[in-house]
């Protein structure tokens, strides 16, 4: 079972809430504290499979925002091309060529 990990626990944070930039500030903290381990010999497998978990997370999460944001980009461009239809043809202007 994985234990709770502050570090850990604010990348996820700031990716959840879309705070890219900070998590790109974390996740770059938290690998060099584990390559500072690695250096020293203190990296152990948990440490590996809890980054690698965090690492798969984290791109899941990014990966279903990224097509959620492309979905949405999508209907504001179909939603653009009926916006810039020809105007209808006004009732009057039917009535008078009768």
């Amino acid at each position: 079972m994985e234990t709770s990990n502050p570090e850990r626990e604010a990348i996820r944070q700031a990716i959840a809430s879309r705070q890219f930039p900070l998590a790109e500030r974390l996740w770059t903290a938290y690998m060099t504290r584990l390559r500072e381990q690695l250096k020293n010999g203190q990296l152990t497998e948990a440490h590996l499979r809890e980054a690698r978990e965090l690492l798969n997370w984290s791109r899941e999460v990014v990966l279903c925002m990224r097509a959620h944001a492309q979905s949405r980009l999508g209907s504001l461009h179909i939603a653009q091309a009926y916006d810039s239809l020809p105007p209808a043809h006004s009732p009057r202007l039917l009535q008078r060529n009768l």
